[in-house]
């Protein structure tokens, strides 16, 4: 295994580190409140896409079997969590114009009024 160095770029860590550096990375910024107030529906996006990505680390042949345990428990309360946050933005001030993105899709309607 190639030794990492503070320089070693995200394009040359193996394919499975990849994922979890960039769930990582998107579990850090979906946690972030000035992320949920400035563009919640980009929030929800995030939930959608770290859902999916703890589905490839749940099913990944190159993980032990423990680790593939707690990613599947963490990928089932992202799953719930996000459906909270989706039923939330449709009950908030926002009147549920906060579109959530299928996997695969990432559409998100347009303000209705400009300022």
């Amino acid at each position: 295994m190639a030794e990492l160095t503070p320089n070693t770029e995200e394009h040359e860590l193996p394919c499975i580190e990849a994922v979890l550096a960039g769930t990582l990375a998107l579990m850090t910024g979906y946690s972030q409140a000035l992320q949920a107030e400035l563009d919640p529906a980009q929030r929800l996006r995030m939930g959608v896409k770290i859902s999916e990505n703890l589905a490839l680390l749940m099913d990944h042949p190159m993980l032990s079997l423990g680790f593939r345990q707690v990613v599947r428990g963490l990928r089932g309360r992202w799953q719930a969590m996000s459906e909270c946050t989706v039923q939330a933005a449709h009950d908030c001030a926002c009147g549920g114009s906060v579109a959530v993105a299928t996997p695969g899709r990432f559409q998100v309607p347009g303000p209705k009024r400009l300022q």
